[in-house]
């Protein structure tokens, strides 16, 4: 009879240890899938390198002494859209975070640099095509 119990025992923990193992490995392959599927998008605007900050959707383009740079809008510090500059700086309307035009925090409670983001300039076209 104990040998029974045992035998049970051993039986219910392999199912569910194959049970764990499976949903760990349907779960690795679900966020594999994801990140394939969002992958990088290029977004398209029309590019004025006469204006010194451009606010554009996701991205903030900065162009200054004849270069430009691109940046994520989203705050560094929990991900609210920054979407004004006051004095030469990026504000972040949720927490108060300042950014300079190169991205670098100057004010927190964000401590890290804003993502900058990869582009190409049409200049054919007068477009900015910004790889997310």
């Amino acid at each position: 009879m104990e040998t029974l119990k045992h035998n049970r025992r051993y039986f219910l923990k392999s199912v569910f240890a194959a049970l764990g193992i499976g949903f760990v490995v349907s779960w690795d392959k679900m966020i594999v899938a994801q990140k394939k599927i969002k992958g990088s998008r290029i977004l398209s605007f029309i590019f004025n390198p006469n204006k010194k900050i451009d606010f554009r959707d996701e991205v903030i383009i900065v162009s200054k002494d004849e270069s430009t740079k691109v940046f994520s809008s989203r705050c560094t510090h929990l991900g609210c859209r920054i979407n004004k500059e006051h004095e030469g700086q990026l504000q972040c309307p949720c927490h108060g975070s300042t950014f300079d035009l190169e991205g670098n925090a100057t004010k927190g409670p964000a401590i890290n640099p804003l993502k900058q983001l990869n582009f190409e300039i049409d200049k054919d076209n007068s477009k900015i095509n910004v790889e997310l």
